[in-house]
């Protein structure tokens, strides 16, 4: 089918950096959003294992929920049947339950693969899981297997990772100490979401339908990025979505806007926040540069005396602007700030937004109202 020609949309780069925020729903227009409404927004909130601060997707969460805090967000995931499962989408990412059908393309990409794990150890965890119901990947070892290590993974890890991208496990739930509980997916999905029967290239307009509603003005290689698929796959697909041709003084690259973001009001002024190191908004780092002018870096996995900014830094949202990151840790109930730095066109009162930040990351995080000191480097 050909595609219908559509006229282009002409965005300033200060109104596309506004449409990106307001389709992040960071600033939300609804009163009271919900954990649910979140993940129906962004399809895809990061997994990280990380906690220093906080978990990735918790930070993720609280920045959209104004009310929120980590605990609640928790308390919203834990419901019966699950509104999320873990997947591949991203990186290891939260998805909404009923986009399971979407994943398909990459569930049957997954079989494919020559690490795909062998019949057998396949019938050995499911028959396990079976008998003993939903058990943790070091429950599904054999004598003898090693401990999985960062990125060095035991024979366990490997079955179960491949597994799961492969749709003969999922995971929506995890134990106190974070580890995953791996189930049989006709468990936790009803009837009509346990298929495969949509063709890669359905599923794949759909999920770029998707992308470009959480981002609202993005490029190819962005809308690629955020399901994590190569650019020249997303190309051909992207006339036959309801996005439209956009064009961004300054971005070199085709560009799609979705329509609901062009409609919708703009985010409005906020109170200044810190974004985690992981969030939607800021995670692929080119689209990041370009909207906001920002370098945005993960030094967590670098060794200590190579980082600039410090381990887990999160980024000031303040007035559509990206003015100053911040190397935050969470010690019992005492929020630190080992490193503070701000942009060079940071405006003279970032002292003051910085407080807020740090008040309203405080109640995000559950933690008694400590004003961490803001030192500039």
């Amino acid at each position: 089918m050909t595609p219908r020609q559509r006229p282009v949309i002409t965005l300033s780069p200060a109104e596309a950096r506004r449409l990106a925020i307001a389709a992040s729903g960071i600033h939300p227009l609804l009163p009271e959003p919900t954990v649910g409404a979140v993940l129906d927004r962004l399809r895809i909130i990061q997994l990280d294992s990380i906690n220093v601060l906080a978990r990735a997707h918790q930070l993720t969460l609280t920045s959209r929920l104004p009310h929120a805090t980590t605990a609640t967000v928790d308390a919203g995931l834990r419901t019966t049947p699950p509104v999320a499962f873990e997947y591949p989408a991203h990186a290891h990412a939260l998805v909404p339950l009923n986009d399971w059908p979407l994943w398909a393309f990459r569930r049957r990409a997954t079989r494919r693969r020559p690490e795909y794990p062998e019949p057998a150890e396949r019938e050995r965890i499911l028959s396990l899981i079976r008998e003993r119901g939903p058990l943790t990947q070091h429950e599904l070892r054999q004598p003898g297997d090693r401990a999985s290590s960062g990125w060095s993974w035991g024979a366990a890890k490997h079955s179960v990772e491949f597994m799961l991208w492969a749709g003969d496990l999922i995971c929506v739930r995890r134990t106190p100490r974070w580890h995953r509980l791996l189930d049989l997916p006709e468990r936790h999905l009803p009837a009509e979401l346990s298929t495969d029967a949509q063709s890669d290239a359905e599923c794949l307009t759909a999920l770029l339908t998707h992308a470009g509603r959480a981002l609202g003005i993005a490029t190819t290689s962005d809308l690629a990025d955020y399901l994590r698929i190569p650019t020249r796959t997303a190309t051909p697909l992207l006339p036959h979505t309801p996005l439209l041709p956009a064009s961004v003084s300054g971005w070199n690259e085709a560009t799609w806007a979705h329509p609901d973001a062009l409609t919708a009001p703009g985010a409005p002024d906020s109170h200044p926040q810190f974004l985690g190191p992981f969030d939607n908004l800021i995670w692929h780092r080119p689209r990041t540069q370009r909207l906001f002018g920002f370098t945005h870096t993960l030094e967590a996995y670098k060794p200590a005396h190579q980082r600039l900014h410090g381990y887990y830094v999160c980024h000031l949202l303040a007035n559509d602007r990206l003015i100053a990151r911040a190397d935050l840790t969470r010690t019992g109930h005492t929020l630190t700030s080992h490193r503070t730095t701000t942009e060079p066109s940071a405006p003279l009162h970032t002292p003051q937004l910085l407080s807020e930040a740090y008040a309203r990351m405080n109640t995000m995080t559950g933690m008694p109202g400590n004003t961490p000191s803001t030192p500039e480097s």
